[in-house]
C-alpha cells in the first residue's frame, strides 16, 4: 500500500508545492483538500499509511481527525517559534523582531504547541512593519521545503529539532482584538504602532472607547499605507486603496512646505506577500539637491487626504559630495 500525504491549504503556491512534493514522492498518494469540511469527507479512504500536512492554513483541525494519520500530523506555521498563535507577523512587527520565518511542527489540539521539526529564521532588514515580516516569512518558506521535502514524503517519523522550543506567549484572536481596541489615553506613538502591526489583512477593525462609547475607526476610500524610514537620498513608501480595485494613487509629498506629487506604481514584493493589493503600490521620491544638506527636513505624505501611517517624519539626507577641481 503506497503512502497517502493529504495536503491542507487554500494558498495559492498549493500547484506549486504538490508538484515539489510528487518529485519527492513518485509513488506516493498525493491528495488536496482546502478546508475542514473536504478533509472530513476525505477520512473514510484513508489507510494506515497517511500523513497530514498543513500549509499556512487557518483551520484547527480537531483530534479525532488527527489521529486518524498514523504517519503523523505536521503544520507550517507562518512564524518563527518565538511567535506561537495568531498573526505572528503583526506581533513580531509590533515588537521590530530583528529576525522572523517559518516553523514545521507536529500538530497538536492546541495551535502551536507540538514538537517542532524544523525552523528557518532569517534577518530582517530595513523598517520593522508587517509586510516586512511577512516577506521575511515567504522567503524562508521555499527553504524550508526544499529542506524536508523529502522526509515528509517518506514514510519514517520526521525528526525533532534538537535546539528549537517554542518561546514567547501563544497570541490568539482575543489578544488580537484587545490590541485593535483603543482606550482614550492612548498615545499617538501607540496608536500608529499599532495601526501598522495589526492593521490589514487582519480579522477586526480598530475601535475607540470612549466616555462609555465604543467608536468605530475607518480608513477614508480605505488608504492603507506608510512612510517607510529614509534611506540616504530619497524617500520611499507604499499606499493602496482597499475599497477599490487597480490603479496607482497619487502621494502628495509636502518637504519643508514644499509639495511634490508622486505616483505610487512601483512593485513592493513585501507589501503583496502581506496581502496588501497586487503589490503595485510603492513609490520612491528622490531628494533634489537643495535638501541634500546634512540638515533635518520635516517630511509628510498624504493620499486622498489622509496621512500615511509613519508620516511627518523628520528626515536628514545624506550631504552631496562635492566634485573636486
Amino acid at each position: 500500500m503506497p503512502m497517502t500525504l493529504v495536503l491542507l491549504t487554500a494558498n495559492d503556491d498549493a500547484p506549486i508545492l504538490l508538484q515539489m512534493l510528487a518529485a519527492h514522492g513518485r509513488d506516493m498518494d498525493l491528495r488536496h483538500v482546502v478546508d475542514l469540511t473536504s478533509l472530513r469527507a476525505l477520512l473514510p479512504t484513508l489507510g494506515s499509511k497517511a500523513r497530514l500536512l498543513s500549509y499556512l492554513s487557518s483551520v484547527i483541525v480537531p483530534a479525532n481527525h488527527l489521529n486518524a494519520f498514523a504517519l503523523g500530523a505536521y503544520n507550517i506555521h507562518p512564524g518563527s517559534p518565538a511567535y506561537p498563535g495568531v498573526a505572528p507577523e503583526a506581533w513580531a512587527a509590533y515588537e521590530q523582531a530583528a529576525a522572523f520565518g517559518v516553523t514545521l511542527h507536529v500538530m497538536e489540539p492546541v495551535v502551536d504547541s507540538g514538537t517542532i521539526i524544523d525552523a528557518v529564521v532569517l534577518p530582517v532588514p530595513g523598517p520593522k512593519a508587517r509586510p516586512t515580516m511577512a516577506q521575511a516569512a515567504r522567503q524562508a518558506l521555499p527553504m524550508l521545503l526544499l529542506r524536508q521535502a523529502s522526509a515528509l514524503t517518506r514514510e519514517e517519523p520526521l525528526a525533532p529539532a534538537k535546539n528549537l522550543t517554542w518561546s514567547g506567549t501563544r497570541r490568539t484572536v482575543s489578544d488580537y482584538e484587545r490590541m485593535c481596541r483603543f482606550g482614550a489615553d492612548i498615545s499617538q506613538e501607540e496608536m500608529e504602532r499599532r495601526l501598522v502591526s495589526f492593521g490589514p489583512p487582519g480579522p477586526v477593525q480598530f475601535s475607540l472607547d470612549l466616555h462609555g462609547r465604543t467608536f468605530i475607526l475607518e480608513t477614508p476610500g480605505g488608504i492603507m499605507g506608510h512612510l517607510d524610514p529614509p534611506q540616504p537620498g530619497h524617500v520611499l513608501g507604499w499606499v493602496c486603496d482597499t475599497a477599490a480595485k487597480g490603479g496607482s494613487l497619487e502621494v502628495k509629498l509636502t518637504v519643508d512646505g514644499q509639495e511634490f506629487l508622486i505616483q505610487a506604481g512601483e512593485y513592493r514584493p513585501d507589501v503583496a506577500a502581506a496581502g496588501f493589493g497586487d503589490g503595485y503600490s510603492g513609490f520612491v521620491w528622490e531628494a533634489p539637491a537643495h535638501f541634500r544638506d546634512g540638515r533635518p527636513h520635516r517630511v509628510e505624505a498624504v493620499c486622498k487626504g489622509q496621512p500615511l501611517p509613519g508620516s511627518p517624519r523628520l528626515v536628514t539626507f545624506a550631504r552631496l559630495e562635492t566634485p573636486a577641481g
